[in-house]
């Protein structure tokens, strides 16, 4: 019998990243960085996703050997997702110059039991949630507390799904993000969304590691110590390499331990790729593991 797969909801998207040092286009979008982790540790990868007609081959070809097949998630008529971040300002810009297709219910059924809806900019309605039927759900917010301004532009808004939040077993989110769903950042939000019925409840703090809620305990995860090339995908990766540990039954402590050195692998490359091995990055894990401090 096979490793039974974790599935991930959210629009693959391409990026255009601007620095001082000029443009590029990469993959992006949480399936692309969260497929890097899922295949790193060995746990296929399904995705309920949308592409448009314009997908690039090379594209395709390149998240399929990490696991993640879209064939079969193109929209002929319509265009990819295609994002702008803009790091040449004090805080990076945001934009979107093409959304693809809504991922529909169709789009989601038969998903294995545990899955992270990861949205980018909208494309999870509310009645594709509905239908999903796994037994274990996460989710990065960031999709749902942004709204696409006509031209293009990224604005923030707050935004609250208390049915959702109910069937929550991990909840990770910036603290921008957890302010603008909880209403307030820090131990907090994140006890808010406790109470609310999330089974764990998570803060992502850069450099500063994440601050974790579960059951009434608090703690400090610190993150791994490593140089930071580019910190896009940095939060996909770190619910990847959380809910691969959660869904094999570890404890909530390691599980933040190898999110956070997931998140590093992420950010010491340019783009969508790692340097390490599955040994150095629960090599990393271990390191972080003990630096945890209840608080």
């Amino acid at each position: 019998m096979g490793v039974e797969p974790i599935a991930v909801v959210g629009h693959v998207a391409i990026d255009r990243i601007i620095t001082r040092s000029g443009e590029r286009r990469q993959l992006g979008g949480p399936p692309t960085y969260i497929s890097l982790i899922t295949n790193l540790l060995g746990i296929p990868l399904k995705a309920a996703t949308k592409v448009g007609g314009d997908f690039p081959g090379e594209y395709t070809v390149e998240l399929s050997g990490r696991g993640l097949d879209v064939r079969g998630s193109t929209d002929p008529e319509a265009r990819t997702t295609r994002f702008v971040l803009d790091y040449t300002r004090p805080e990076r810009g945001l934009g979107c110059e093409s959304l693809c297709a809504p991922i529909a219910p169709g789009d989601v059924s038969g998903l294995p039991d545990v899955t992270i809806l990861a949205p980018i900019i909208g494309e999870i309605p509310a009645e594709t949630i509905s239908v999903i039927c796994s037994a274990t759900l996460a989710l990065d917010p960031q999709g749902f507390v942004r709204r696409l301004e006509p031209g293009g532009a990224i604005t923030l808004r707050p935004w609250r799904d208390a049915d959702l939040f109910r069937r929550l077993s991990v909840f990770k989110a910036s603290t921008r993000e957890l302010a603008l769903v909880a209403g307030v950042g820090g131990w907090e939000g994140l006890e808010r969304l406790a109470g609310w019925g999330v089974g764990v409840a998570v803060e992502t703090l850069g450099a500063w590691g994440s601050r974790v809620v579960q059951g009434g305990r608090r703690m400090i995860v610190p993150a791994h110590v490593g140089e930071t090339v580019d910190t896009t995908g940095a939060g996909d990766a770190f619910i990847a390499g959380f809910m691969v540990e959660y869904k094999a039954g570890e404890g909530v402590e390691w599980c933040a331990s190898v999110g956070s050195a997931a998140a590093s692998a992420v950010v010491e490359t340019v783009g969508p790729s790692v340097k390490i091995g599955k040994t150095e990055l629960l090599e990393r894990a271990e390191r972080v593991h003990e630096g945890i401090v209840l608080a």
